[in-house]
């Protein structure tokens, strides 16, 4: 069924039947649970949940227990980490993701938006200046939260086109790392508004260039491609939604 190599490790012609024919048997048996489960309206079992560490610490972990007591027989491996899982290879049941969606081979479902904002300390601003507008930005330091944004731009809103190519001080895929290198002076960064408040509120940090901060964010919860969603996934997708919304 699977073909070595000192490098790889692959399915052959046989192993990928095998697992196509095994896809179908767990499709069929989660069917078959969903049906009994729909019936006594009671949903049971395991289900692994990944989220970005950030997010996940702040919005997904503090209402994890209002769907839990509703539904005391399902247990919840949740997965926090800074990085697009696969869901595949990982056994991955639901993500949860923010910004651009890649794969378009999973069921996506939008659950809620995130506002952002650009912002810097206040001694970066007092030794660089404060940029006015974007065009300006090239000429600063810049730090990225590359979970959110793509590629090597920033784009703008208002009367700017798609944005001009930026170099980067530091490029994280960590929220908190970036908000920390910001309020020590390092450069401007572009977050989303729930790992910057505090430090905005207690002057830590400024907010700038308010006008042009791009829209808001789209937050799904993406699953696999399947002709059959089991009803816990849908309960938590539903919840979620509820409980998530805008911020």
């Amino acid at each position: 069924l699977l073909n070595r190599t000192t490098r790889q490790l692959r399915l052959t012609d046989a192993g990928e039947q095998y697992a196509d024919d095994m896809q179908h048997v767990m499709m069929a048996l989660e069917e078959a649970e969903y049906k009994a489960q729909r019936t006594s309206q009671e949903v049971r079992g395991n289900l692994r949940l990944a989220a970005p560490l950030s997010f996940g610490i702040e919005r997904i972990a503090p209402v994890l227990p209002g769907f839990l007591k509703r539904h005391p027989k399902l247990n919840i491996d949740l997965q926090l980490e800074d990085r697009r899982t696969d869901l595949f290879a990982e056994g991955i049941d639901l993500a949860i993701r923010i910004g651009k969606l890649e794969d378009s081979t999973l069921i996506a479902t939008r659950i809620g938006e995130i506002s952002k904002a650009y912002c810097a300390s206040p001694d970066y601003l007092r030794e660089h200046g404060e940029p006015r507008h974007p065009s300006e930005l090239p000429t600063h330091r810049l730090l990225r939260y590359n979970l959110i944004t793509a590629g090597d731009e920033w784009g703008f809103g208002g009367d700017i086109s798609q944005g001009a190519s930026l170099a980067w001080q530091l490029s994280a895929n960590n929220g908190e790392a970036l908000r920390e290198a910001a309020i020590r002076g390092l450069g401007i960064a572009i977050l989303p508004t729930f790992i910057v408040m505090d430090a905005l509120r207690d002057g830590r940090l400024k907010e700038i260039m308010c006008k042009y901060t791009q829209g808001l964010t789209g937050i799904y919860a993406v699953r696999a491609s399947r002709q059959f969603t089991p009803a816990k996934i849908k309960l938590l997708i539903q919840y979620l939604r509820e409980k998530i919304n805008r911020f």
